[in-house]
């Protein structure tokens, strides 16, 4: 699949280098273009200077949460760019603003299938 080039990128804030480097190679293998960051303070600053087209977030960091991260998005920026949580509690988002919530562990499939539900 070739890159989209009128497409913005995807951006993956999660505090552990092993996910980032692995969801980003997956979703790189897959057309699509990747920005990824190890915080959110940092996912933030991205946040300002870039548009994406669609935001992944590790709900439990050190720092700013991921849960932070989606109401600076939705509340502060006013944002409708779709932010999807992933979390190994799953079950504790039930009732979160998130467009969609990845449960931990999950398979590159399900990924893609999200990742194809926001951007088509």
């Amino acid at each position: 699949m070739k890159t989209t080039p009128d497409l913005n990128p995807i951006l993956i804030i999660d505090d552990e280098p092993p996910i980032l480097d692995l969801l980003s190679e997956s979703l790189t293998r897959n057309g699509y273009d990747v920005d990824t960051v190890e915080s959110g303070e940092k996912g933030i600053k991205k946040i300002e200077s870039n548009n994406y087209s669609l935001i992944f977030t590790d709900i439990k960091m050190p720092g700013l949460s991921g849960e932070q991260v989606l109401q600076y998005l939705k509340h502060i920026q006013n944002s409708l760019t779709p932010i999807v949580g992933m979390s190994g509690t799953p079950w504790l988002l039930d009732q979160s603003d998130f467009d969609a919530v990845l449960p931990k562990p999950f398979s590159m499939k399900r990924l893609l299938k999200v990742v194809r539900q926001f951007i088509n």
